[in-house]
């Protein structure tokens, strides 16, 4: 009888510590492996885990890159038996919520040396859409912050171009993947370095991106149309066209920092507002606010295309004074407005914004 006990005993121990416990039968249900597979020599990831229907439509996108690259390489190599196009996949982040993977493409065409890419795909691990830098940065404010984060780290990065922390390329398609606690940007050889310096990687915290402020921003949309026709800035705080250098200070709190000749005159740039320049007709000692530049930062990630969703269809046209930009303009009474964008960019993001009073 005893023996009996104590055999009962060891069976019930036994299932104890062999059945797993609710936490980590839970934890295991969604947890995220990766792995590396190739397709004829062109890498992709795969992912085991979580919901089956979200893991096989991240799956099928994933190999579709590698297949893509496939059908890349052999195209070149009919021209060129030298010539390739190549991709290295790695997984830069998983969690339960989020995954981060990078392609990185080499293409060789002839020359001193190839062309590298990189292009990432993130998704929620919960929907399996993918996520895109306007999904971290959803605000006119989050994306201000984006910006000003990645100019602050191009600075410091050593291996960058002098001068190139506000003409840097930021569209909602541009490269990045997350870590813990944000996102880390990607620049490709020769957009923000020298082809030497490989791709340039560029950290910005969530705590920078959710920071709150008062800063002034472009702020145009259809129910500001109207202010901006009168000659006002929307999200300038009520800066209007004609107004005198102390009347535009005393409303955005600052004072005039430093000064440049561009087309059109003698721009000033005010204290603690380093992505707008405003040029004040002083002949006759007028001194009144004639033209306002803003640069990419003051509309972060805006493209032609959501431009033309509040004003209108507008034909593009190439600038006769910088070569190398594209340009769709409007006039809103007597105010004229001019979008521009590089020539190369695809994605027709804005770079530029030059508002006059006619």
């Amino acid at each position: 009888m005893k023996s009996k006990i104590i055999s009962s005993f060891v069976l019930v121990l036994l299932f104890v510590l062999l059945s797993p416990s609710s936490h980590t039968e839970a934890a295991s249900s969604s947890s995220i492996k990766t792995k590396i597979y190739s397709y004829k020599g062109q890498q992709y990831v795969q992912i085991t885990g979580g919901d089956k229907k979200v893991s096989e439509k991240i799956n099928k996108t994933l190999k579709l890159y590698a297949v893509t690259a496939a059908k890349k390489n052999a195209e070149l190599k009919k021209i060129q038996k030298y010539y390739y196009h190549s991709t290295a996949a790695k997984t830069k982040y998983v969690s339960n919520q989020q995954l981060s993977v990078i392609f990185q493409d080499s293409r060789y065409e002839g020359g001193a040396h190839g062309n590298e890419i990189a292009t990432s795909y993130n998704f929620n691990l919960k929907t399996g859409k993918q996520l895109y830098l306007n999904d971290v940065a959803q605000s006119n404010q989050q994306k201000y912050n984006l910006f000003d984060g990645i100019e602050a780290g191009i600075k410091l990065n050593k291996n960058a171009y002098p001068n190139v922390s506000q003409g840097f390329p930021l569209t909602k398609t541009t490269s990045f993947y997350y870590y813990k606690d944000g996102v880390v940007i990607i620049f490709n050889p020769y957009e923000v370095g020298p082809y030497a310096a490989g791709f340039i990687e560029v950290k910005v915290p969530f705590k920078k991106i959710n920071f709150a402020s008062d800063m002034p921003m472009f702020d145009l949309t259809k129910a500001t149309v109207t202010t901006l026709s009168k000659g006002t800035i929307p999200g300038f705080k009520g800066v209007s066209l004609e107004q005198t250098k102390a009347e535009v200070t005393q409303i955005l709190n600052t004072t005039t920092n430093e000064s440049y000749y561009e087309t059109g005159g003698l721009f000033w740039i005010l204290t603690g507002i380093d992505h707008a320049s405003f040029n004040f007709d002083e002949s006759n000692n007028l001194d009144r606010l004639r033209n306002v530049y803003l640069s990419a930062k003051a509309f972060p990630m805006k493209t032609f295309k959501d431009i033309e969703q509040i004003l209108g269809k507008a034909e593009r046209y190439e600038s006769s004074i910088y070569l190398g930009d594209t340009m769709i303009h409007y006039m809103l009474g007597d105010i004229s407005i001019e979008f521009s964008t590089d020539s190369n960019d695809e994605t027709e993001t804005i770079s530029e914004i030059m508002i006059t009073k006619r």
